[in-house]
């Protein structure tokens, strides 16, 4: 008869080992997932923290996911936009080339590079460099396409998901642990299941890492203690190896760290936050770009710094526009200036001869008024010629005027733009400032179906400024509105408005068309007079009285309607 304990001894020493063998194995398959995990976090941190839009599809263009950077280029969540199609997102035409890409990238297989126009939330349409590759499922099948415009923003949505799976099944797992020895066909369920999410895991991390490969511009993850590098995509590597290597040896194949003014590492150390730097960039073939650096931290659980993720920018091409740009400005400016010391020379030289012309002109038309004309009204033959000279020199004695007058004008706004300007700032009384402008330009009303109509406000204050240019101002603007109005009034007003004084010229004229409204206050800029529908004047009253108004702290501006008459106003604020 065999002996029933012994036997009974082998039967549970053997059922011993089993659970032992499956308890390691569960065990150290627990760990290996935890750092898939931990594996799976860091990739997604890092894929949060690119700044370019990112999105994937599958085989048939309905959206699977996006990070932030793409839905908020579109304007919309993502719960929005993850089932729908370039369709539902974009303008017909665009989704037509959108498609047509897509379906030739699903045909030839590899990736796909191309530039096309992508229409932002703001309905800007941008143009857009695409880089695409396929992705495929656990059984080598192509799943969808991955853009380097991808959101992955329901990543943390999935963290969340699966750490609340990774904490049932823990829990799961300590209970199942209590009853290992009366349950072990809910043990192998249990490690089914976790090998399924391995298989999940693994698959995720594959495609994460595709995605950070198929970004364009470096991207590398430093530890923050030793600056060696943790992981770089295959634009930083450039097919190198980099483990073990410093990041300025693999960046720059030195052996020296950068300094603190150049690598924004130091400063994320030093502050834990994210940091951008500009700066030459020697690469490791010794050749030089011009980079921008965004530094991102890396945490751990407890709250440490313990890398640093650096995305590397070429920007060598907009610095070397900007340079262009600002050469460019640079030019102009002094081109400027040139031709305004050109013109000041020679507006000096002129004005002494033109006076001399106004002069002799007069004097001979007094002359041919005085000896020729009496002598001539009894001879038609005789008559026709004077009146021919007298017409001519009224010419020449207008136009020499009209010159006269641009010329002193030029003089006087380039003092003013300069600051050679002596200012006289005194005391001003509203209301006599209106007299005297009142009093100023009488005669131009007085022959024409004009009136002049004045508006004051009862006790305003007295504020300080130059009375002569201001004088100059409300003449320029009351001899303007004068002049551009057929019949009907115009009103010189001056009333209290918060801080300050509002004068205001308005006028019952032909009006300003509105694409003419911003010009009027530019140089030589003329309009139509109601008369003559010629331009008149010089076109540099309205500049004059503008750098006027400004140094007094104030502003113009002018308000009008086609046809139904011009309003000029300026603000001067009172202390």
């Amino acid at each position: 008869m065999p002996d029933h304990s012994v036997l009974v001894d082998l039967l549970l020493l053997g059922f011993a080992i089993v659970v032992t063998f499956l308890v390691a194995n569960f065990i150290k398959k627990r760990e290996e997932d935890k750092w898939r995990r931990e594996k799976n976090l860091f990739l997604q941190t890092l894929i949060d923290s690119i700044p370019s839009p990112i999105f994937y599809k599958d085989t048939k263009g309905k959206y699977l996911g996006c990070n932030s950077a793409f839905s908020s280029m579109l304007g919309i969540e993502v719960n929005e936009i993850v089932g729908k199609t370039v369709y539902d997102l974009s303008p017909r035409e665009l989704a037509e080339v959108y498609e047509k890409a897509d379906n030739a990238l699903f045909a030839a297989g590899g990736s796909q590079r191309y530039e096309t126009q992508v229409k932002s939330v703001d309905g800007v349409v941008h143009e857009v460099y695409f880089i695409k590759s396929l992705f495929k499922n656990i059984d080598g099948e192509v799943a969808g396409l991955l853009g380097v415009m991808l959101d992955i923003t329901d990543r943390k949505r999935s963290e969340e998901a699966l750490k609340q799976a990774h904490d049932e099944l823990e829990l799961r797992v300590e209970e199942r642990t209590v009853e290992l020895g009366a349950s072990n066909l809910s043990l192998e369920r249990e490690v089914a299941e976790r090998m399924q999410a391995e298989q999940e895991s693994r698959a995720k991390s594959e495609f994460l890492d595709s995605v950070i490969n198929s970004i364009n511009h470096g991207l590398v993850v430093v530890d923050i203690e030793d600056f060696s590098v943790k992981l770089a995509n295959a634009a930083a590597a450039d097919g190198r190896m980099f483990e073990g290597l410093c990041c300025h040896k693999l960046l720059h194949d030195s052996d020296v760290v950068c300094g603190n003014d150049i690598c924004p590492l130091h400063a994320v150390k030093k502050t834990g936050k994210p940091a951008v730097a500009q700066h030459d960039h020697v690469n490791s073939d010794g050749s030089v770009t011009y980079v921008e650096i965004h530094a991102y931290p890396v945490f751990d659980q407890k709250g440490k710094l313990i890398q640093v993720i650096e995305n590397i920018m070429d920007i060598t091409s907009r610095k070397e526009a900007e340079q262009a740009m600002l050469e460019a400005k640079e030019m102009a400016e002094t081109t400027s200036r040139l031709m305004s010391e050109f013109l000041d020379m020679v507006s000096h030289e002129l004005r002494t001869p033109m006076t001399s012309v106004q002069g002799f002109a007069k004097l001979i038309d007094k002359a041919v008024r005085k000896n020729f004309e009496p002598l001539a009204e009894d001879d038609e033959r005789l008559m026709k010629p004077v009146m021919r000279i007298e017409e001519n020199l009224g010419i020449i004695m207008s136009e020499s005027g009209r010159l006269t007058e641009l010329i002193s004008d030029h003089l006087d706004l380039s003092k003013l733009e300069s600051g050679r300007v002596e200012w006289r700032h005194e005391k001003i009384v509203p209301a006599e400032l209106i007299d005297r402008t009142r009093a100023a330009t009488q005669t131009l009303y007085q022959e024409d179906s004009v009136e002049l109509v004045v508006e004051v406000e009862d006790d305003l204050p007295v504020f300080e400024g130059d009375p002569d240019r201001l004088l100059q101002v409300m003449i320029n603007l009351v001899s303007n509105a004068v002049k551009f109005t057929q019949e009907g009034t115009v009103t010189c007003a001056v009333i209290r408005q918060d801080d300050g004084l509002l004068f205001c010229v308005s006028d019952t004229g032909i009006g300003i068309p509105e694409d003419q409204l911003e010009l009027v206050f530019s140089k030589f800029s003329q309009l139509q007079t109601k008369k003559s529908g010629k331009p008149s004047g010089t076109g540099l009253g309205l500049p004059i009285s503008r750098e006027i108004i400004t140094h007094h702290k104030g502003e113009i501006w002018v308000e009008s309607e086609l046809g139904k008459g011009s309003r000029f106003c300026f603000f001067i604020p009172v202390k």
